[in-house]
């Protein structure tokens, strides 16, 4: 017992200092109806493919602990995929996709420091009613010489009966560099603020 209690203030130790969080703002549209979804995927909005990965990989382990069918975009959706919407869609429809929750880093405060990047795309977008994407480069929002105080992070639900969100929910997170904590975070908070709000 002595060993638990001593495992628990380690974990506490280390990774609350490392970042701290609240809701912004969240919305569910009064049109939605809960469905049944054969499969759910997950799209981090982020050019660094690390972080990228981390936020799809842990999001999935979230979904898929509370019964969920849920796959990443990171490597189920390639390049020629994401080529124009037939192909997006034809993609989509082969995987069985039939909702998607979409991770975005909405705005962030630095100070100087060195630091890993965090982007967001930009370009020409592509729809598909409920992926929102885009071809085209990416606007760093974090990296080089820069240390992210302050991320603004926003969680977003799409289904395929409308090219507009159902659900979304920014929050803020401080933290200090330590962006393993800040994924495992924003994707528990996210998966628990979907499954209260009866969108999933």
């Amino acid at each position: 017992m002595k060993k638990i209690i001593l495992s628990f203030v380690f974990v506490v130790a280390v990774v609350l200092p490392s970042f701290s969080q609240k809701v912004l703002g969240s919305w569910v549209s009064p049109e939605y109806t809960k469905s049944e979804y054969r499969k759910v995927a997950v799209l981090a909005k982020i050019s660094d493919k690390k972080i990228q990965q981390m936020v799809e990989d842990n999001a999935v382990l979230e979904l898929r602990a509370k019964g969920i069918n849920a796959i990443t975009s990171y490597l189920n959706f390639k390049e020629e995929d994401l080529s124009s919407q037939d192909a997006l869609i034809a993609k989509a429809d082969q995987l069985q996709v039939d909702a998607v929750v979409v991770f975005s880093v909405k705005r962030e405060d630095t100070k100087v420091q060195n630091t890993p990047t965090l982007s967001a795309g930009v370009g020409i977008p592509i729809r598909i009613g409920f992926i929102h994407t885009y071809i085209g480069g990416s606007v760093p929002l974090a990296g080089g010489p820069k240390l992210v105080d302050v991320l603004q992070l926003k969680s977003e639900f799409y289904n395929r009966n409308s090219d507009a969100p159902h659900w979304n929910t920014t929050y803020e997170f401080k933290l200090k560099n330590n962006y393993d904590a800040i994924a495992k975070g924003w994707t528990s908070r996210t998966v628990a603020a979907i499954l209260r709000a009866g969108i999933l």
